[in-house]
């Protein structure tokens, strides 16, 4: 094993990443033409890979791109750049990009995707996000409506992502809520809303138009299983600043607080407890799932 921070591989290729080069004809450098997925590692063990590489085939499948990898092919690639890292925590970006060809909009110019795996050191969210929480502002960019770029398409074109977490960034913000041409919130830049209302966890519905994210679909699953009340339902900024509590949520943060939603404190402007209990939930499925996944991690095979 190899004491690396980072390494990426390209088409099956590995290399450093200060060796790896992309055409300025590709597609997804030129015009976002691009589907990717983000997972992690616990304990060297990736994170609901298989859920993550179904996720990258219907996103794919939903720009018109059918993959030209399996999902085993994929696998295998991960399975092999683990191997030269003493790290056990790593963040694992794959992006498959419609390819090169000559410059047009048509997508029959491509000559062939691309698929890039990128491996780097994954380093903790700062705690004092979770022991204070975070804050939120509304953005002015509203969310792409489905009819445009379907959020539920984890795509390469983020633009208005990238936007709206300018101006929270502008006002000091950690984060920037999201709403539809309707007013209703759907998600912030790269994470699921929650609002904990009488005792009930709320989170949008996917058809307010947002990407329904892996963790956020595991946590209506926990929530169920332990018999707490939970929704998907539309709601509002104004309603978020008198919930109970407020949190977000994707792969890397896990359950994260909010405490400040457009400079009004949520509750007593402290981590609410509801949240922290879904939290320390999550963490058993995490635990109970790499857990399992250990067993069946081809280095762990005869």
């Amino acid at each position: 094993m190899k004491n690396l921070d980072a390494l990426i591989c390209i088409n099956g290729k590995f290399t450093p990443p200060e060796e790896a080069t992309v055409s300025v004809f590709d597609r997804g450098f030129l015009y976002g033409d691009s589907v990717y997925e983000v997972t992690l590692t616990y304990d060297k063990v990736p994170y609901l890979l298989e859920t993550h590489l179904e996720r990258l085939e219907r996103s794919a499948l939903g720009i018109g791109m059918e993959l030209e990898w399996s999902a085993d092919q994929i696998k295998d690639l991960i399975y092999r750049g683990l191997k030269e890292f003493d790290n056990d925590r790593l963040y694992i970006r794959i992006m498959v990009t419609r390819g090169c060809g000559e410059i047009g909009l048509d997508p029959s110019l491509s000559d062939g995707q691309n698929l890039y795996i990128i491996f780097r050191e994954l380093k903790p969210q700062p705690k004092i996000y979770y022991i204070e929480g975070v804050s939120l502002i509304t953005a002015g960019i509203l969310r792409n409506p489905k009819k445009s770029v379907d959020p539920n398409v984890k795509s390469g074109n983020y633009l208005n992502n990238v936007l709206a977490i300018s101006q929270a960034k502008e006002k000091g913000a950690y984060d920037a809520i999201m709403l539809n041409a309707s007013g209703n919130v759907t998600e912030s830049t790269t994470a699921n809303i929650w609002i904990v209302e009488n005792d009930t966890f709320i989170t949008p519905p996917l058809e307010a138009g947002l990407l329904g994210g892996i963790t956020r679909a595991t946590l209506i699953e926990i929530a169920q299983k332990n018999d707490l009340p939970v929704k998907e339902e539309n709601f509002t900024p104004e309603r978020m600043r008198i919930a109970q509590e407020v949190f977000i949520t994707s792969s890397t943060r896990e359950v994260m607080p909010v405490t400040s939603v457009d400079g009004q404190g949520i509750g007593n402007s402290k981590p609410g407890e509801k949240t922290k209990a879904l939290h320390n939930l999550y963490r058993q499925y995490i635990q109970e799932n790499i857990s399992q996944e250990k067993k069946k991690a081809p280095w762990n095979q005869d």
